[in-house]
């Protein structure tokens, strides 16, 4: 696994070997024995891999090989840009985008922020929204937390040891630890917490994170607490060097079992889950955190402070007010009244002149907002698979990520040129930069290609014409190979603004666009059974580092929009 390739002659490769990868149309086409099980493979070891260097030269062919498929198309970094009162001081962010309220100060007892849009789910081992994962930050608490300078610092636990192999960690919980009803905390409570984000009956999207774990004898992971319950006992399937911020992510976090199992709805009278969230719908539901919900008054969310938090001592605040919803003049009428200081939704048509303000504020996200093309959709199943494969770079180079960020967006964002976030940290800084080891195609800019639009625009019209697909030479698709593709995105004015971008931009290379926007839920349905020829995404990285993007584009993974590793069938057997 320690093979030094140049990134050119990787991506070389990887043209060889894409017929078995993405054919597409009929049985799989190409050389036998090579398939993207070799990419599983891969992750595999660099999950294994102990030693950082050569951990981050795996990560580099893992990103080649997934950047070489086409499949996967960024187009721009994400950026959080917010109003914050300079009354409100003290909030910070994660890296993946959670703001921390409990610890700011707003000049008197009470908090007041405008978030954004209602949340996916207040449920630490279901949360995925910016809006949600920054409740849960607010409402519970984990082995490990986030410092405002971003390190990882204790939080439930007070220590930790592990064994020389790297494979046993054993944490030491604070004395005296207790949930919001004033009933104990212990090392059992998280592996109650742990065990049920892993099961797949829970659902939860970061079911994957817990691999790192080891599985006993009934296949449950790993877990043992001790007598006392204050020392919970973890054992690793490989060495993870960055499991203490793993433990510092929202789906490690504990929550009350009594609470969860007891809820109305929750499980049907032959302990079947029925509906994993329902707990939360509780009034009173108990937390770990700083915050507990205590209601709703006058279209706020009302959290108190909890006075069992084990930090409660360092809080100023009794009372967080949080304000969810998705009309950002509303949003701002509300912040301009001073019933808010802080508001997470900025009104687009007020942006410019707002991000001259002193509220104004930016802070960079570890995230990407992609395109993934469904490889085995059908405008590309009558190609070889090679071709299709830059059929799609051609498409995605034509996309103008220029006007996207000064246009629609409008924070700031960088244009991505690849999947792996920029600001990821690597083993002697920034992981996204050339190395003796390494060089990215696009090398002066560190990534698979331009960040001007002309260029790669030139770039796409040259493809179409090696293609045969502008006989004409007009820089676009011959009539006879022009198609549509389903485009799926939320409803969000946002994602809508840039689907309607990419519509345009394609429509100029000969490629019609039909834009399904939907609301939130309808949209993760249709995202489950494939429903799309492009899916639009937003995804962070939940610890800092490259794998936790790459993981996600393994066979089966169920951030894997592209269905890259699936097998491909005859149309007419109806199934993949």
């Amino acid at each position: 696994m320690k093979l030094r390739i140049k990134a050119a002659a990787a991506l070389l490769a990887i043209l060889i070997i894409m017929p078995v990868l993405f054919g597409c149309g009929g049985k799989v086409r190409g050389i036998d024995g090579i398939a993207w099980t070799e990419y599983d493979e891969l992750i595999d070891s660099i999950k294994a891999e102990s030693d950082g260097a050569v951990r981050e030269e795996m990560m580099h062919r893992a990103e080649d090989m997934l950047m070489g498929t086409e499949c996967v198309t960024p187009l721009f970094g994400y950026r959080d840009a917010y109003l914050q009162k300079p009354t409100l001081t003290g909030v910070y962010q994660t890296h993946y985008g959670a703001k921390y309220f409990m610890y700011a100060n707003s000049g008197s007892n009470v908090i007041s922020a405008y978030l954004g849009t209602e949340p996916d789910s207040v449920d630490p081992a279901l949360a995925s929204t910016t809006v949600a994962l920054t409740i849960v930050e607010n409402t519970f608490s984990g082995l490990y937390s986030h410092a405002a300078d971003g390190s990882i610092v204790p939080a439930l636990a007070e220590s930790y040891e592990v064994s020389r192999d790297g494979l046993t960690y054993k944490f030491t919980l604070r004395e005296g630890l207790l949930w919001s009803d004033g009933s104990a905390l212990g090392a059992s409570d998280f592996i109650f917490s742990w065990r049920r984000a892993a099961d797949t009956s829970t659902g939860s999207p970061y079911k994957y994170l817990f691999d790192i774990i080891a599985r006993d004898e009934d296949g449950k992971l790993d877990l043992t607490a001790d007598e006392s319950n204050t020392v919970l006992t973890v054992k690793l399937a490989d060495p993870c060097g960055y499991f203490t911020e793993l433990c510092a992510f929202p789906a490690f976090y504990p929550v009350n079992e009594m609470c969860v199992e007891s809820a109305e709805g929750y499980m049907d009278i032959y302990d079947n889950i029925i509906d994993p969230d329902a707990w939360t719908l509780r009034s009173n539901y108990v937390v770990s955190g700083a915050f507990s919900f205590s209601g709703t008054a006058d279209g706020k969310h009302i959290y108190k402070k909890n006075e069992n938090f084990y930090d409660a001592g360092k809080m100023t605040a009794d009372t967080f007010e949080v304000v969810l919803g998705d009309n950002a003049d509303d949003a701002y009428a509300l912040y301009q009244s001073g019933a808010v200081a802080y508001l997470g939704l900025i009104p687009s048509a007020l942006h410019d002149e707002l991000s001259r303000s002193e509220d104004y504020r930016v802070d960079d996200v570890n995230g990407i907002y992609y395109l993934s093309y469904n490889f085995n959709c059908s405008a590309f199943r009558n190609m070889e698979a090679a071709n299709a494969s830059k059929l799609r770079r051609a498409i995605s180079l034509f996309i103008d990520r220029e006007n996207i960020t000064s246009s629609i967006t409008r924070n700031g964002e960088r244009m991505s040129n690849s999947i792996v976030p920029d600001g990821i940290t690597g083993v002697n800084g920034k992981y996204r930069v050339n190395t003796a080891e390494h060089t990215y195609p696009a090398s002066d800019e560190n990534g698979y290609f331009s960040s001007s639009t002309e260029k790669n625009r030139e770039e796409a019209r040259e493809i179409i014409k090696e293609l045969g697909m502008d006989e004409d030479g007009d820089g676009m698709l011959d009539r006879a190979y022009r198609f549509t593709l389903l485009y799926l995105t939320t409803n969000s004015a946002t994602d809508i603004a840039v689907a309607q971008a990419v519509q345009q931009d394609l429509a100029e290379l000969g490629v019609m666009v039909r834009v399904s926007a939907v609301k939130a839920n309808v949209f993760e349905a249709e995202a489950r059974i494939y429903n799309y020829d492009i899916i639009a995404r937003g995804d962070v990285s939940y610890y800092d580092d490259a794998q936790s993007v790459l993981e996600r584009w393994t066979t089966g993974a169920d951030g894997n929009y592209a269905r890259l590793g699936s097998v491909v069938v005859d149309e007419d057997e109806n199934a993949y």
